[in-house]
């Protein structure tokens, strides 16, 4: 049977440095929650899918870590690359237990800096004199299935309309025209990884060939897609990417395939992609402007901020070389990689055993030494080195029992 929290008291959060096996690698610190971090710093950059939820529900000690936080009176900001507009994402949050205001920083996002590309270089009103061309271009739109979390059509008027705050958006950048086919489309708008959308509205019962399934998003299977890109290349078309992630975790444990894999997959092909959001520096320094920190951008270290999040070629990389330290949460998209249980919204998922308790009853816990050494190899493999690493975010440890 899976694991379940006991009753028993927790144990007190512990952490254990890691040796670096060369002396060219970075020690990292492990430790068995979030609680040893908040005296450390001032400021916390958080992810949210792996972090804070998993896109249907808040992952288990997330909300009650934030409040911690901010009892402490530590300055927060959500640093994520969702393809969703930044106000769109802010509103999502009610739905995990959190509100707009916590987050001091507010949310940056790489749908947000998308949409303001694609608003000033494609819309048919935009030119770089401001005289524009009067002529829409067309976008070939791999995008999202419309559902009650995703409405690609609102991320379009978004590219359109302009960016202002909340729903009051700036008019007047113009239009975008979808393209049917790679002939006659001006470049690619990578929204989404499921489908392939060659109509504005959504279909009719008659014309629903105009929205094909991608077979990406669980399947990774690049058949319908790679002819596609290879057609796009030929043509030169740009690709404009609104979210780099390769993967990411879904509610029941399923790993979903996102947009920054077709997005790779068209440069292998000769394809020039956009991208935007995490790992680029940029991205991170933009939550730094919102929160007011004043700071060197050539800076090798920015102190007093950490940003927390499950990916490494994202997350760690990204803040690795935005200056900034780098906490990297175990129960996310690598759980599985190091044979670890993905946190779940009910349990903490990781439980780290102290190397003295070799005689304790619980399953699913894994002793520091054995996975301070899993994590230096990984870590190794990846060439990628956090600074702190944490099962998740909360402030007690996870503790399980039979």
């Amino acid at each position: 049977p899976p694991p379940h929290r006991t009753s028993r008291p927790e144990p007190r959060p512990t952490t254990i440095m890691a040796a670096p096996t060369m002396s060219t690698q970075p020690a990292f610190m492990l430790h068995t929650s979030f609680s040893p971090l908040a005296s450390l710093y001032d400021t916390f950059l958080l992810d949210q899918f792996g972090v804070i939820h998993n896109g249907s529900r808040s992952l288990h000690g997330a909300e009650d870590c934030i409040q911690s936080l901010l009892a402490q009176k530590k300055r927060l900001a959500i640093l994520s690359n969702t393809s969703s507009p930044a106000y769109v994402a802010l509103k999502r949050l009610k739905k995990y237990g959190l509100r707009e205001d916590m987050f001091a920083g507010g949310l940056v996002s790489s749908g947000e800096e998308c949409a303001k590309f694609v608003g000033e270089n494609f819309c048919c009103n935009s030119s770089k004199d401001g005289g524009g061309s009067g002529k829409a271009m067309k976008a070939l739109w791999f995008t999202w299935q419309e559902s009650e979390s995703q409405n690609p059509v609102q991320f379009l008027s978004y590219c359109e309309s302009g960016v202002g705050a909340g729903d009051n958006l700036i008019s007047g950048k113009g239009k975008i025209d979808i393209a049917k086919s790679v002939e006659e489309a001006d470049f690619i708008l990578l929204h989404g990884s499921e489908v392939w959308r060659r109509c504005r509205e959504l279909p009719t019962p008659d014309d629903d060939d105009s929205v094909q399934d991608l077979n990406f998003l669980y399947n990774e299977d690049f058949t319908f897609i790679d002819p596609i890109l290879e057609s796009a290349s030929r043509r030169n078309l740009p690709m404009v990417c609104a979210n780099p992630d390769f993967i990411v975790g879904l509610p029941g444990g399923v790993v979903g395939n996102m947009p920054g894999k077709i997005a790779q997959r068209y440069v292998s092909k000769g394809g020039s992609v956009q991208h935007f959001g995490k790992p680029h520096s940029l991205h991170f320094h933009a939550c730094l402007d919102n929160l007011g920190i004043v700071f060197d951008a050539n800076a090798k270290s920015i102190p007093g901020v950490a940003h927390v999040g499950d990916s490494l070629e994202h997350d760690v990389a990204g803040a690795n070389a935005a200056g900034i330290d780098s906490v990297f949460v175990l129960g996310g998209i690598h759980a599985k990689e190091l044979g670890l249980i993905p946190t779940g919204s009910e349990d903490g998922g990781i439980a780290i055993m102290d190397d003295d308790g070799v005689g304790r009853q619980e399953t699913a816990c894994i002793p520091k030494k054995e996975l301070t050494m899993r994590l230096q190899s990984f870590f190794e493999e990846k060439g990628i080195w956090p600074t702190h690493v944490v099962p998740s975010l909360t402030m007690s440890p996870a503790v399980f029992t039979k």
